[in-house]
């Protein structure tokens, strides 16, 4: 049982890791990359002050980034037969995270994001539920069982424990799983390191928390609700604790709404914001994330549709048209609900930072930039350097020169969109940023020697430096936390709770927003 509970996690962990690396930020050079110029051209904004903010990672238990006091919020669930174990059929789930009903000779399992405390020695943790049934552990050192409470210590060698269903009563099903350490606060929504450690950057942006890139959300009848146990479920966290996170943390928010999100959604969620954020913070939104990018199922989705409706001459004009129209859709759903404060939000378009023309053709389409606050691109470096990968990778110290001089293209290509949006009168801000070096060679340690090496830490110092320098305004990393893999790693941290002596990205990061604040 013990191996097979070994393979199960490291299963699930690669699942994780792939959702974050499977993808890359590369597209086909255009020729010539021309921008644009409007018919008449608006001065460009003042500089900008210079701000840093991150891209949250998924509120998944396989980030290792523990962001909820209730440890079963970044869970999912696993069906258990005869020692097999497989991912539970969304439709067997309600949207509070409910288990409707067992089969027969099955139990199912949810995953349990670790507590950064059990890294440190074994953890007392107390899981409290609703409903009848019979209830147990894996992974669990001496669990105890008593109605509606499960008792176990988290060993310090366990990565991933699970809170475990071997009988439920479909009248009265066990819900609403709240696990978190013996003496925590039962009342605490968020874990107070978790918003310590993101409460430095200016703002966080939410694509993940949203589940942008899985494409399956946009209806608000089946939105997760802010007391559903799973909040890492395909229709992303609560819009309730985003801006609670937002206004706990005093950053700005950066949603990013679902391509299918409807005239409902939009204006349940705008009208949230509107109500509930704290009026000293700015929203910032875009409808879809990284339309322009087909390995996403929302950029898939909009050439289908652009194509549909006849939008272009080429695929690229039809999908980014239909980019364009679907953003000036919901962007006119948000102005009228802040009618009242129109300068509390950012309404954002975004583009490959490499290749612009597709994405002129999304801003020069019909009056989408009086509809817009701000262009913004991915400004990631180094996506060449293992193009072909070294045949010696014991010796570092060849990497760091081509690593750091590739910034200086990336923001080459950023240059463009400056003055796209100097032209228009219109911020320029980066959606995502940092090192995007992808590795596919025989030596599993380099990636993980190189994103842990200081000189990755002298690295984003250059780059935030140059930012600074050449940009201002709004730099978004990404993104927080996430396990090291063999292939790429975009985390400035590897689990909660890292000491920040083993983190040089984030430490980077860190020690330009207090250097930025003197």
């Amino acid at each position: 049982m013990k191996r097979i509970l070994v393979l199960v996690v490291v299963a699930l962990l690669c699942v994780g890791i792939v959702r974050i690396t499977s993808y890359s930020k590369n597209q086909p050079a255009a020729v010539g990359n021309a921008v644009e110029a409007p018919a008449t051209a608006a001065s460009p904004l003042p500089r900008q002050p210079t701000g840093y903010g991150i891209n949250l990672s998924y509120a998944a238990f396989w980030t290792r980034e523990r962001a909820f006091m209730n440890l079963a919020a970044g869970g999912g669930w696993n069906a258990i037969r005869g020692g097999s174990w497989s991912e539970l059929p969304s439709n067997r789930i309600d949207p509070d995270g409910t288990v409707l009903g067992l089969q027969a000779g099955e139990s199912v399992a949810l995953s349990l994001s670790r507590p950064p405390r059990s890294r440190h020695g074994d953890l007392a943790i107390r899981c409290r539920y609703e409903g009848q049934g019979t209830v147990s552990g894996v992974a669990m050192v001496a669990p105890k069982v008593q109605p509606g409470r499960l008792d176990f210590t988290w060993r310090q060698d366990i990565e991933t424990a699970f809170f475990r269903i071997d009988a439920t009563d479909p009248a009265n099903p066990i819900r609403h799983i709240d696990c978190r350490e013996a003496d925590a606060d039962p009342k605490l929504l968020f874990d107070p390191a978790f918003v310590d450690s993101i409460r430095p950057y200016r703002a966080i942006r939410f694509m993940d928390w949203m589940q942008a890139n899985m494409n399956r959300a946009g209806d608000w009848t089946r939105r997760t609700r802010p007391g559903s146990t799973i909040q890492a479920g395909p229709q992303g966290v609560a819009v309730e604790h985003l801006v609670a996170l937002a206004n706990q943390a005093k950053v700005d928010p950066w949603f990013v709404m679902p391509w299918n999100a409807d005239a409902i959604y939009m204006e349940n969620f705008a009208r949230y914001v509107h109500d509930h954020l704290d009026p000293a913070r700015t929203a910032y939104v875009e409808v879809g994330n990284e339309v322009w990018n087909l390995d996403f199922p929302a950029g898939k989705q909009a050439l289908a549709e652009g194509q549909r409706l006849k939008l272009g001459a080429t695929p690229d004009e039809a999908r980014m048209r239909r980019y364009a129209q679907r953003s000036v859709e919901g962007f006119r759903i948000w102005e009228r609900v802040f009618a009242d404060a129109p300068k509390r939000i950012v309404r954002i378009l975004s583009g490959q930072n490499a290749w612009i023309d597709p994405f002129m053709m999304a801003l020069t389409y019909k009056d989408t930039a009086a509809h817009v606050d701000a262009l913004s691109s991915a400004v990631y470096f180094g996506q060449t350097l293992f193009a072909e990968p070294p045949a010696d990778t014991r010796d570092l110290t060849p990497l760091f020169p081509p690593l750091n001089a590739s910034i200086a293209s990336t923001f080459e290509a950023a240059r463009r969109y400056k003055a796209a949006a100097d032209a228009r009168g219109l911020r320029y801000i980066a959606y995502e940023g940092g090192q995007h070096s992808s590795y596919s060679g025989p030596d599993k340690t380099l990636i993980p020697r190189f994103n842990r090496d200081p000189r990755m830490g002298e690295a984003y110092r250059l780059f935030l430096r140059g930012w600074d320098r050449e940009f201002g305004d709004l730099l978004m990393l990404y993104h927080s936390t996430s396990p090291i893999g063999s292939s790429i790693h975009f985390g400035l941290a590897e689990y909660s709770g890292q000491p920040l002596a083993e983190t040089p990205k984030r430490k980077a990061v860190l020690d330009m927003i207090a250097a930025s604040r003197k």
